[in-house]
């Protein structure tokens, strides 16, 4: 039997840009931003900020449903955004130094 080697990369959907998002809801990048702009404090945080920023895309998913949204978003698109995010964080928690990840409890506690 022939022996399959792969590597996991990168989960999606999780990270995405403001057009990344509208997409998935169904509205313009412009919507998507009016939406996101007068609620910053409560929009949330990207993980990239730069000339385009990123958000874990269950992040927003959830504040748009917590919100009560009324847009279209496909059915288990939520979940496999908040699956993926998980998958991604663990894959890179895998990767950290020995001993790195008791000092990023002792940062979170």
């Amino acid at each position: 039997m022939a022996q399959r080697d792969g590597r996991l990369i990168e989960a999606g959907p999780d990270l995405a840009g403001l057009s990344d998002i509208a997409d998935v809801v169904k509205v313009s990048r412009q919507n998507m931003r009016k939406l996101a702009v007068p609620h910053f404090r409560s929009f949330p945080t990207p993980v990239h900020e730069g000339s385009s920023a990123l958000w874990h895309l269950s992040e927003v998913l959830d504040w748009m449903a917590r919100r009560g949204s009324d847009y279209e978003i496909a059915a288990g698109t939520a979940e496999m955004a908040a699956a993926a995010k998980r998958l991604n964080l663990a894959r890179q928690l895998c990767q950290l130094e020995p001993g790195m990840l008791g000092r990023v409890g002792d940062l979170l506690a």
